[in-house]
């Protein structure tokens, strides 16, 4: 089962990986000088794109996307209240205290669904999840931008049942 979810999760993160570059600000793909940990906006990396169909979706938000999801390799949490047609999401994130969520977006990409959750608190100013839903395994896969460090870490969240 392990070896599944690694080889799952080198997947999700291809996908994630390749996909991310159509989710990062163009602008700061032109500025070279820029170190690694300020080339991708926190702030505006879903903004600026069509606001996808709800309708499409609906099926799979209404019913596969609500819930609590729980990080793989530890005692953080994610949840799920609603997802709204305005490409916004409402969420709670949790280590496992409350940590505020400052912002939640979504997209539809080529079929696929991502989310994207901004933490805005002490010790979180900025950090970002960056994920993928995967409906076959029904994980969260992507990346976690951890602000205080500059560091991305591959996360995957499994649904709480």
């Amino acid at each position: 089962m392990i070896d599944r979810l690694k080889k799952l999760s080198l997947a999700l993160l291809a996908i994630v990986l390749i996909t991310s570059g159509c989710l990062r600000n163009s602008s700061n793909a032109n500025n070279e000088s820029v170190t690694q940990t300020s080339t991708i906006d926190t702030t505006s990396e879903l903004s600026g794109k069509v606001q996808p169909d709800i309708t499409a979706a609906d099926e799979l938000i209404q019913t596969r996307l609500k819930g609590k999801w729980q990080r793989t390799d530890g005692n953080y949490y994610l949840q799920i209240f609603s997802v709204l047609s305005d490409s916004t999401l409402k969420a709670g994130y949790y280590n496992p205290n409350t940590i505020n969520v400052e912002k939640g977006e979504w997209t539809i990409q080529e079929g696929r669904f991502y989310l994207r959750v901004i933490l805005r608190d002490v010790n979180y100013p900025g950090s970002t999840y960056s994920l993928g839903y995967d409906p076959e395994n029904d994980l969260l896969a992507g990346k976690y931008y951890q602000a205080v460090e500059g560091v991305y870490y591959d996360v995957i969240f499994s649904r709480v049942r």
